[in-house]
């Protein structure tokens, strides 16, 4: 093994090191617990339905099992096929859901400062300062503000995209072009909001930068890159195309949403109030989604870093630029040309997620900064100096996570009796209420459903189709002969009312009237820790 190959596998010990540190205490109860509730569920759930269809029957690997009876629900928000392929062979091999998905999560974060860290690397020639770079980009307070969103950590091939467009512009490798290809494929599979941000950002700094090669040496990479390019957008494709038949049904995010979570100059100053130095100064200035500061000492090093200019440094100062201006979203007179120009534009709610552009450019820059005050230092003083930097960035980043959700680590009774019945289509009671579609409760049914697959007309995720609205209209007073009469139109076979999650007399009046319907067999009862669960057949 050569000898940079353990410099790498070192440095990425050392990020799940700090990782496991800066996210504690997540990695002590990696099979019971999730930060927030309903993102994770719906993570766990995709990751989980990856693993279950792959080997059945990979032609439906989009058609979910939830919102029965729509196509396409794995992509209703990002799909993350890459998190779910990298976690299938876990849960192939007895490791649970739970654990799959906080593993996923945590190696999401380290792998991003790893990869940082050899960007970075790249660019200034020097470890030290490459380290500081992938602290800066792995810990910064967005992360914690995004820890239940596993595809927003999913930043890997953010740095790696760049590392190989860098050595394909010096070198016109037709392997490094490849490698850029790839990383960039790579990186729409896992979080499709930041493969977009990083097109819009890297295509105007790519002309740019061929702009200014030699005649010779741009034909060269023209050359290497255009094939690599053709095969990547070939293999993004069916994704895309995917996703466009959705947006036909699902239509695009109101300009009420993209306002919402568009960033605004001074949520560049805000942190959540659980980040432990800045949270109760800076919490005002931002809102979720939008709490976006880099600490003071990524800025201190940005700026320095940004005093001396070359090629390079032009091109990290324009992706972050370019990030910047895209987080502002409706806020700026840019974004609506955007929207209309690139259809992906129109699915996405929060532009204020393309900050990871900035806070990438800011933590490359930190690199050059880092590398030129260390310039003549002995390796002793550098690495001391560069300890307590390290220590002193992780202090400012540090955030408090107190939001936990505790999960069984067996499946409820109920869960265990669908999976030994044959197809049937589920719903859940209490159903979501149309004003207000967003239940914990949905999120816990799809959590559910991993336990048995059957089809249910429950769900959660980043649109909700027709036919989820109509369900919570026509269910408002449930259980009565209209809303039963949509039941039956819909297909559902099994009604699971949950007793542990309604006011006992209410669950006691809604049974007692189901039961007393004809159409209306029971079938089974549990004792579940929450309460009791009833299952109903109805009878058509």
């Amino acid at each position: 093994m050569s000898r940079d190959t353990l410099r790498g596998l070192g440095v990425a010990l050392l990020f799940v090191v700090l990782t496991v540190a800066m996210t504690w205490p997540q990695a002590a109860n990696l099979s019971t617990e999730v930060y927030d509730s309903d993102d994770p569920l719906l993570s766990i759930w995709r990751v989980s339905w990856i693993a279950h269809i792959l080997p059945k029957s990979p032609a439906d690997l989009l058609n979910g099992n939830i919102f029965h009876p729509e196509k396409r629900t794995l992509a209703y928000s990002d799909s993350v096929l890459l998190e779910g392929i990298a976690g299938a062979p876990l849960i192939w091999s007895g490791v649970s859901r739970i654990t799959t998905y906080n593993l996923l999560l945590l190696l999401s974060m380290a792998l991003s400062g790893w990869a940082m860290w050899r960007y970075a690397l790249y660019l200034t020639g020097h470890s030290a300062a490459a380290i500081l770079a992938g602290i800066t980009f792995a810990f910064v307070p967005f992360r914690f503000d995004h820890f239940h969103h596993l595809e927003l950590q999913a930043t890997i091939f953010l740095p790696l995209t760049l590392l190989y467009f860098e050595r394909t512009i010096d070198r016109g490798s037709r392997r490094d072009a490849w490698l850029m290809a790839a990383c960039y494929v790579a990186q729409v599979y896992s979080c499709i909001y930041y493969s977009v941000f990083l097109a819009t950002a890297l295509l105007p700094v790519a002309a740019a930068r061929l702009w200014r090669l030699a005649p010779e040496q741009r034909r060269r990479v023209v050359r290497v890159v255009t094939p690599a390019a053709i095969v990547a957008a070939i293999v993004i494709a069916p994704y895309a195309y995917a996703y466009g038949l959705n947006r036909e049904t699902l239509g695009e995010r109101s300009d009420s949403d993209v306002r919402l979570y568009s960033a605004t100059v001074s949520n560049y100053l805000a942190t959540t109030d659980a980040n432990v130095i800045h949270g109760d100064w800076s919490a005002r200035f931002g809102q979720p989604e939008r709490f976006l500061f880099p600490g003071v000492l990524a800025m201190m090093l940005a700026i320095i870093g940004a005093l001396a200019i070359d090629q390079r440094r032009v091109s990290v100062l324009a992706l972050g630029a370019i990030g910047f201006v895209i987080s502002l979203g409706l806020n700026t007179p840019l974004y609506e040309p955007l929207r209309a120009i690139l259809f992906p534009y129109r699915g996405l709610r929060a532009p204020a997620r393309a900050s990871i552009l900035v806070f990438l450019a800011i933590a490359a820059l930190g690199a050059y900064a880092w590398a030129r005050l260390m310039r003549g230092r002995s390796k002793s003083t550098t690495a001391i100096a560069t300890i307590v930097m390290a220590a002193a960035l992780l202090v400012e980043f540090r955030t408090t996570l107190d939001r936990w959700l505790t999960l069984p680590e067996e499946p409820p009774q109920v869960y265990r009796w669908l999976a030994l019945q044959p197809r049937s289509v589920v719903a859940e009671v209490p159903f979501a209420r149309a004003d207000s579609l967003h239940s914990i409760y949905d999120g816990l049914y799809m959590f559910n459903s991993t336990y048995h697959w059957q089809p249910i007309v429950n769900g959660y995720s980043g649109f909700f189709p027709k036919t989820f609205i109509e369900l919570a209209e026509h269910t408002t007073s449930f259980p009565d002969d209209a809303s039963i009469a949509y039941l039956k139109q819909r297909g559902v076979d099994f009604l699971v009312i949950h007793g542990g999650l309604m006011d006992r007399d209410a669950f006691g009046d809604m049974t007692a009237a189901l039961l007393a319907r004809p159409d209306m067999e029971p079938m089974a009862q549990f004792d579940e820790r929450m309460g009791l669960d009833v299952v109903l057949r109805l009878r058509r």
